[in-house]
């Protein structure tokens, strides 16, 4: 397989990844991972995000609204809590650092960014805000179209659940 199709193979299997974890995955250095992505771009094969000290990488045709929430699932933290609220619909910060297992500190910044980005609603409550997903469906369309293994997940860990 040549290493176009190889690159590209990653990024269609990984929306949103990040150029330094392609040269990790694929085993391709620097130089010549540069190549091949400018090759893709230029091809109109993927798009490129840049932004400073970051490059993200994301199959051609995806969405805005898509490419954002793809971002966020390559962030394990951000992702281990958007899945935490798919299954759970909403919880307080303290629920959600329990599940996550980080420190107060790095469940709020997580939360924050998740918040300002408009992926999370928050409702203010004493004595822990309240969190849910602004728009669940939509982040599960994009779960089954873009990341089907962790649907699966989300899906047997509800009927897990259910037969409680």
């Amino acid at each position: 397989m040549d290493r176009s199709k190889i690159i590209l193979d990653v990024i269609e299997k990984n929306p949103g990844i990040r150029f330094n974890e392609i040269m990790r995955i694929t085993e391709i250095r620097n130089g010549t991972l540069s190549y091949y992505v400018k090759k893709l771009e230029d091809g109109g094969n993927i798009e490129l995000q840049r932004t400073p000290r970051v490059t993200r990488l994301y199959p051609v045709g995806i969405s805005k609204e898509e490419a954002k929430i793809c971002k966020h699932m390559t962030k394990l933290t951000q992702k281990k809590i958007i899945q935490f609220l798919l299954e759970k619909e909403n919880a307080t910060s303290i629920e959600i650092r329990d599940f996550v297992k980080k420190s107060p500190s790095v469940v709020s910044v997580n939360l924050s960014e998740l918040f300002r980005e408009k992926i999370l609603n928050k409702e203010y409550d004493i004595p822990s805000n309240k969190y849910s997903l602004k728009n669940p469906e939509q982040i599960k369309a994009v779960l089954s179209e873009y990341f089907p293994t962790e649907i699966d997940h989300l899906t047997e860990n509800t009927v897990e659940l259910l037969d409680l």
